[in-house]
């Protein structure tokens, strides 16, 4: 919710100096326009979690984060994962964009099952 209070305190900003404005006799289109550019500033973050089964509240196995502004490469913001669950993760403001798909999953010969639930979530901050 980082991404959600920063634009949130940008708007606040914003309304506080429109409200200046105002009473100075000052405001102008522009001025109220302003919004837009502070809600258009979203950028879309991707997050990878690796289940230990289908179940949303399964404890965690991996994950990795996709930041569209920055390096291609996947950010780990630390050795702890970022939540306990999935369901932790969607209470917290994430969207579920792809559920494994345990068909897809046959690893009989190599021991790394571990990896094997994916879920893709975004988020807009």
């Amino acid at each position: 919710m980082k991404g959600e209070t920063c634009v949130k305190s940008a708007i606040k900003e914003w309304v506080d100096d429109c409200i200046e404005k105002l009473n100075a006799g000052e405001l102008t289109e522009t001025d109220l326009r302003g919004v837009t550019d502070i809600l258009g500033k979203k950028k879309q973050l991707i997050l990878y979690l690796y289940s230990k089964s289908t179940n949303l509240r399964s404890p965690l196995g991996g994950w990795a984060v996709y930041d569209a502004t920055a390096p291609d490469e996947p950010v780990l913001p630390s050795q702890d994962a970022p939540y306990t669950s999935v369901l932790d993760a969607v209470n917290d403001g994430w969207r579920i964009v792809q559920f494994p798909r345990p068909e897809l999953y046959n690893f009989t010969d190599v021991d790394n099952a571990y990896l094997t639930y994916e879920f893709i979530l975004e988020k807009f901050v």
